[in-house]
């Protein structure tokens, strides 16, 4: 029964990040196809929660009889989703949305920086322009909470204004190619526990 409660999660998220996603690129610019490209990667400047060391990542998955419910493809598909709304959130500022997707230590280190960015009157342009490319690179479905750990690349426009509308950080009509490592982690000892991000790293 813990099994099938555990696969429905997956399939829960992957709904969820679905309806989203449609809300969110109803909102978001879109691609032209005329827009220059950084010739350097833009270091996205993210938080990092040190607590799981994936500056590193592992490349084992670990092996379990009881892991047959586990989906990888559709794992990715809802990790996606949840990429793109933790990273709109995170850039728009809205920790309310956030707080459910992150673990308590990486919270922290999300909202410090919005908190920061307010203090400092810092305004953020951002547009998600969309996944190239997302793979699981380990996996402890064993451990206590379970971890998952992926590789994005992704594409995106973003930059940091200060008060006088100059920009200071990224840009505001270039599109960066960045490289995203995440784990996320879901404790089973835990009834109705969801999946959340513990920890992020630049690839």
């Amino acid at each position: 029964m813990s099994e099938a409660i555990q696969y429905m999660d997956i399939i829960f998220l992957a709904v969820v990040a679905g309806i989203v996603l449609l809300r969110l690129r109803s909102v978001l610019g879109k691609r032209t196809g005329s827009e220059k490209k950084d010739p350097n990667l833009y270091s996205y400047d993210q938080p990092v929660n040190q607590s799981s060391d994936i500056s590193k990542p592992k490349t084992a998955n670990k092996k379990s009889a009881n892991s047959h419910w586990f989906d990888n493809d559709d794992f990715v598909n809802g990790a996606k989703g949840a990429y793109e709304m933790i990273l709109t959130n995170f850039e728009n500022g809205n920790t309310k949305e956030l707080k459910p997707l992150l673990e308590d230590d990486v919270f922290k280190s999300f909202t410090d920086v919005i908190d920061q960015r307010k203090k400092n009157d810092e305004q953020v342009e951002f547009s998600f322009i969309g996944i190239e490319s997302a793979e699981i690179i380990y996996k402890d479905l064993n451990a206590t909470p379970m971890e998952v750990t992926i590789r994005f690349v992704s594409e995106l426009i973003t930059c940091i204004k200060n008060n006088k509308n100059e920009v200071i950080s990224g840009s505001s009509n270039q599109i960066q190619k960045i490289t995203d490592v995440w784990t996320f982690a879901k404790n089973k000892s835990k009834k109705n526990s969801n999946w959340v991000l513990l920890a992020t790293s630049a690839d």
